[in-house]
Order: structure tokens, then sequence, then C-alpha cells
């Protein structure tokens, strides 16, 4: 979809947060408000079925994340001790799946 020499150009932005959420293990959002690009990154990950990792600040400040924390695959953190645990347990659902083949965290 974008060149890798492309510039960084604001209408891309949201854009690239779908890629984002397609191509990774699991989306991690640690700080958003509101109106944030990391709000958009959070809703394609719930519609592309990929785990989504709120830090409890974020669910507890923004009207969208306390709407996704029900979702399934939508998992809120404390600390970064917990957020580790829960890539963890996104693994071995994987590697149970036999879905390893993604790339990574982002």
């Amino acid at each position: 979809q974008f060149w890798p020499d492309a510039p960084p150009q604001k209408p891309n932005f949201l854009k690239r947060n779908a890629l984002i959420s397609a191509y990774s293990m699991a989306a991690i959002v640690v700080e958003a408000g509101e109106n944030s690009g990391a709000r958009n990154l959070a809703g394609h990950a719930v519609e592309q079925a990929r785990p989504l990792i709120l830090t409890d600040l974020v669910a507890e400040a923004n009207e969208w994340a306390k709407a996704l924390v029900d979702r399934p695959d939508v998992y809120v953190a404390s600390s970064l001790a917990e957020i580790r645990s829960i890539l963890d347990t996104i693994r071995s659902k994987k590697a149970f799946n036999g879905s390893a083949g993604d790339s990574g965290v982002v």
C-alpha cells in the first residue's frame, strides 16, 4: 500500500494503522485520547479480530476503550509484567492453533 521510501503524510496515518494491526501479533495502546490515532488502531484490531492490549489508564480514561474492554481478545494491563504475561498467553494460543506466522508485536 505504501512504498518503503514514502514520506509520512497525515492522510495515510489511519490507513497505516490498519496495516499495523493486520501484521502484528497484538496491538498495544499505552496512551490515547478520545480522538487519537491509537483509537483508530484499536478499532482496526477489534475489526480484524486481532488481540488488543490497553493499559488500565487508557481503559479508564476513554469511553471508546471502556466499550471495547468486554470484547473478545481485548485485554487490560496495569504493568509491563502484565503485558508480557498477556503476550505469552497470546503466543501460546497462536502456537496451539497453528497460526504462528505473525511478524511480531507493534
